[in-house]
């Protein structure tokens, strides 16, 4: 399944374009921690390390944008909103006793409202899904974003955070065989018109 990697403790954020992005606090606590983030006793390991791989992580292609439209969607002026997803960072902990590997996970994103738009707030709706190496879908659950305009204001930062993220390992089964995805949960025709159109980045 191809997807746009990130690295599982980035120390660095940085736009689709190598600028650096202002660092939110959420995912300055992910990323600053290195892969310290979990205590390693009481039968837990911090993920992380080459004998406790965390999954990888990223955006899956063709869904890290979403154009929201209006009527025939056929001009500019029928655009409600756009959006789209910067980085993905992520932590996980091996329990050693219940042979699991517990992920937590957060993404950035902004969002930009339109000349259609009959509201300044919306809903973006997104997805985390685990992939097995070799296999398809594991898991996928869907998560809202609520994104508010404030008055004059076009353009609206948002951030996610998904908190444990239960994986089973064993044997020769480790975070390695993992890919958790995550990108706008799209109708047909939104990723129909995301392979069509081409897209102009927000940031």
């Amino acid at each position: 399944m191809p997807f746009s990697p990130a690295p599982s403790c980035p120390t660095t954020l940085a736009s689709r374009t190598g600028r650096a992005m202002p660092v939110l606090a959420v995912l300055a606590a992910l990323a600053l921690g290195g892969c310290s983030w979990f205590g390693g006793g009481g039968g837990t390991k911090t993920g992380g390390t080459t004998l406790y791989p965390c999954p990888a992580v990223g955006v899956l292609n063709e869904t890290d944008h979403v154009t929201l439209l209006s009527g025939s969607g056929a001009d500019l002026t029928d655009v409600v909103a756009r959006a789209e997803i910067g980085k993905v960072v992520s932590k996980c902990e091996y329990d050693i006793d219940e042979s699991t590997i517990t992920v937590d996970l957060a993404f950035d994103g902004i969002a930009e409202i339109g000349p259609a738009a009959q509201s300044r707030e919306l809903t973006l709706n997104t997805f985390v899904a685990v992939t097995r190496r070799y296999s398809a879908f594991d898991k996928k659950q869907v998560y809202e974003v609520p994104v508010v305009f404030e008055p004059g204001q076009r353009q609206v930062r948002f951030v996610k955070t998904v908190d444990g993220t239960v994986l089973p390992y064993g044997g020769q089964a480790d975070g390695s065989i993992y890919q958790i995805l995550v990108g706008f949960q799209l109708t047909p025709e939104q990723l129909e018109y995301n392979r069509r159109v081409s897209y102009n980045p927000i940031r």
